[in-house]
């Protein structure tokens, strides 16, 4: 690989309405977390997420990746981006580090990319090949999509099949990241539980709290879901979603019993008196481009 084939990429957290630093006690979280997955956004809006290697140098997280992939082009045109570390084993203890691109630089990404090969092949083995595949399966699979229109809006949306060889990464209860888009242009990811109903991938979410607020003004969505027993094998779905209000409390429920040992969401998790204060819904999101890692397709 060329020096000049490579480019490490600088994040520094946005003022002022989050924190400039990352706490001490989520270092070991922006250091070469099992998962880092990396939100730019696409030409049209759409926010597009990436598993990546990052690292953090006591002041910025620096994340390597190839000159001329798309989350690279992406960068260049527009440098807001948000970044979610997590461990999938331990999903309850996550870092998003929403900011702007301040440096992308060739020099010395060589020696980056080494040093964190070593740190990350030292645990899990993890092939780049995957990540040079994907962009070309990535476009074979949003040709197979055929378009419907949505009974909430008006436009028509893509539907791409999902693979069979990666829907195990929706019906087990593994932790997806959800990116909406902010009112201002930046993408926001959280963890979320999920599931599929044969057609779309569903998560559940309240009009009150940002993730359903962005959905309502902007329905541009991106969901990522990582193997934790490879973190090489993932699934990425781009796409628009639905908001449902009908059955969600019921659909809540079976996604708590799904992830947890509790039968019951509200009572058992959160107060029981919180279900009086929101209003529930369910996120169907209609795929337009799917990404997975060649290597396990």
């Amino acid at each position: 690989m060329r020096r000049t084939d490579v480019s490490p990429t600088t994040i520094t957290p946005i003022p002022p309405r989050v924190a400039t630093r990352i706490p001490q006690s989520f270092h070991d979280l922006a250091d070469c977390p099992p998962v880092a997955a990396l939100t730019t956004v696409m030409p049209d809006g759409q926010p597009q997420t990436t598993a990546v290697w990052c690292n953090f140098d006591g002041t910025h997280v620096l994340v390597n990746c190839m000159r001329g992939f798309r989350k690279e082009r992406n960068m260049r045109r527009n440098p807001r981006v948000t970044l979610l570390c997590y461990d999938p084993r331990e999903p309850l203890r996550s870092l998003e580090v929403r900011g702007r691109v301040v440096e992308m630089t060739e020099v010395g990404a060589g020696e980056h990319l080494n040093q964190l090969s070593l740190r990350y092949t030292a645990n899990r083995p993890i092939s780049a090949t995957a990540y040079r595949l994907s962009s070309r399966l990535r476009r074979r699979l949003s040709c197979a999509g055929s378009c419907r229109r949505t009974s909430s809006r008006s436009m028509l949306v893509m539907n791409v099949e999902i693979p069979t060889s990666h829907r195990d990464l929706l019906t087990r209860a593994l932790p997806g990241v959800l990116t909406t888009m902010l009112p201002d242009g930046q993408p926001q990811s959280s963890l979320v539980w999920l599931d599929y109903d044969g057609e779309c991938v569903c998560v559940n979410t309240t009009r009150q709290r940002q993730k359903g607020k962005n959905m309502q003004r902007n329905p541009k969505v991106s969901l990522l879901v990582v193997d934790p027993d490879d973190t090489g094998r993932y699934l990425q779905i781009r796409g628009e979603a639905e908001l449902l209000e009908e059955r969600a409390l019921d659909h809540l429920e079976r996604l708590t019993r799904k992830y947890t040992r509790y039968p019951s969401f509200y009572g058992c998790i959160y107060p029981l008196e919180q279900q009086f204060r929101e209003t529930r819904l369910i996120c169907r999101i209609h795929a337009n481009a799917i990404t997975c890692d060649a290597i396990h397709h």
